[in-house]
């Protein structure tokens, strides 16, 4: 068990439980072009950002499209098939506890910033936080750089923060930031996407409560 201050949580697979919805949307977009679809195995492993990365694992001509009709096209799907209050299992009793223990928690998403705003307030998640950082646009882009922000402003020494997340690109974030990382597998990547980081790993956000003083 290790103390922390600080508590960045990632949103989408860390905090809300919608890999369903996404693999869904996607799979519709390739339907709809005749394209074949890919399984869980395949989207974890195309996961990256900014996520024109993903896509062009899955459209060849991809740099014909306007990027701006694909993403909103994703996040319509999406929408359309998030199942009710898809909160993440144990999220709210794991970020009550902590705030019940006095740690400072934030939200860093790649999501545009409406979408977690609204989420979160729909989900009951919002209170829990300190600041929710995002994007204000769709393309999913590196979110690096509103934690290293946040870092300054707040004057957090990297020894006293974790950064909790389900994919590669938060344990990157955390590099950067010179702090520690835990990675679930509940989310858009899995232990084999994993084992490229020194991260550690969890299966449920229940966890966090004997790993995290």
């Amino acid at each position: 068990m290790k103390e922390y201050k600080v508590i960045i949580w990632d949103f989408n697979g860390t905090l809300i439980d919608d890999i369903d919805a996404a693999l869904a949307s996607v799979n519709d977009m390739l339907k709809r072009r005749d394209l074949p679809l890919i399984n869980f195995e395949q989207y974890a492993s195309y996961v990256d950002t900014p996520i024109i990365k993903f896509y062009e694992h899955i459209f060849d001509d991809l740099y014909s499209m306007d990027f701006d009709v694909i993403a909103r096209e994703f996040n319509a799907g999406y929408e359309n098939h998030l199942k009710p209050n898809a909160v993440m299992d144990k999220a709210h009793e794991v970020l009550e506890y902590f705030n019940s223990k006095g740690k400072l928690q934030t939200v860093i998403s790649a999501t545009h910033i409406d979408k977690v705003l609204n989420r979160l307030g729909e989900f009951g998640l919002k209170d829990y936080f300190d600041r929710i950082l995002a994007h204000n646009n769709l393309i999913a882009e590196d979110k690096t750089h509103l934690a290293v922000a946040y870092f300054k402003e707040k004057g957090i020494s990297p020894c006293d923060a974790v950064v909790i997340g389900d994919c590669v690109a938060d344990y990157k974030m955390a590099e950067t930031l010179g702090c520690d990382c835990i990675l679930t597998t509940q989310g858009h990547q899995s232990c084999k996407e994993f084992a490229e980081t020194d991260a550690l790993v969890i299966d449920s956000l229940v966890e966090l409560k004997n790993l995290i003083a």
